[in-house]
């Protein structure tokens, strides 16, 4: 027999409460259902400010996308690395498939910290061409299906 447990879920207020608490100059938006944080986070010392927006609603995963600034692609490439949307600057933190985020977990404690771990590895990519944040490939749908067809007709 499986093991099985029931997830508790962190009700927003909760959610909120943490994120004002290590970030007291900001303002969780939030109702029963979700949350929008917007906030400008400087991930290091040497880093530029980004402004963020995080927005979660319960049953769904946390979403996190850069308002400004408009991020720079290293020469040559066509689109971020490890984005769900390069035009929308959707940021992929987690691999979502592997369970790795749970809404029993604080954002404050996991997305929030990811996010800035995020804009470390992308302010080294752009530097370096490199990715070092670790992660799986995002193909676009397009990709996908021209992969597939090329799989097909071999």
């Amino acid at each position: 027999m499986a093991n099985s447990f029931k997830i508790h879920s962190l009700n927003m207020a909760l959610q909120a409460g943490k994120i004002k608490s290590l970030f007291p100059t900001s303002i969780p938006s939030y109702n029963q259902n979700s949350l929008t944080w917007k906030y400008t986070l400087v991930p290091s010392p040497l880093s530029c400010e980004y402004e963020i927006k995080l927005s979660y609603v319960k049953g769904d995963h946390p979403n996190v996308f850069v308002v400004n600034p408009t991020l720079a692609l290293y020469p040559g490439e066509t689109k971020l690395k490890h984005v769900y949307d390069t035009k929308k600057q959707w940021l992929c933190l987690y691999y979502r498939k592997g369970r790795e985020w749970n809404s029993s977990m604080f954002l404050a404690d996991t997305v929030i910290p990811w996010t800035c771990e995020w804009l470390l590895h992308y302010e080294c990519w752009l530097a370096t061409g490199t990715w070092h944040g670790g992660g799986i490939n995002h193909e676009t749908e397009i990709e996908k299906q021209a992969n597939k067809q090329k799989e097909e007709n071999q």
